[in-house]
């Protein structure tokens, strides 16, 4: 075998694990997709601070831990649907604007 096939069949290799992990992992997760516009995500970019990231990490961690590894856009898209809509979000408000710099 030339080296450029032998790149190509280790690729290939390579790309049906892969399938085959995301197929395993993601069946579940299409029954849940809600339909039409609702898909439609919008992109953003958003600067966290090392305590935010750890929270993250402490989300993803809870999750695996649970048998659900999960992403970090999944992280962040669980810690707001499940944040409780309370006087404690001003009180968070404040102290995020006071670490940012913007009181």
């Amino acid at each position: 075998m030339t080296k450029q096939n032998t790149l190509q069949a280790r690729l290939a290799q390579s790309l049906d694990k892969m399938n085959k992990r995301e197929a395993k992992t993601h069946t579940a997760a299409t029954a849940a997709l809600p339909v039409g516009d609702d898909r439609k995500c919008k992109k953003l970019s958003i600067s966290l601070f090392k305590t935010d990231i750890a929270k993250l990490d402490g989300l993803r961690s809870f999750m695996e831990a649970n048998g659900q590894r999960i992403s970090i856009s999944q992280a962040v898209k669980l810690a707001l649907r499940t944040a409780p809509l309370s006087n404690d979000l001003v009180e968070a408000l404040a102290a995020i604007r006071a670490e940012d710099g913007r009181v």
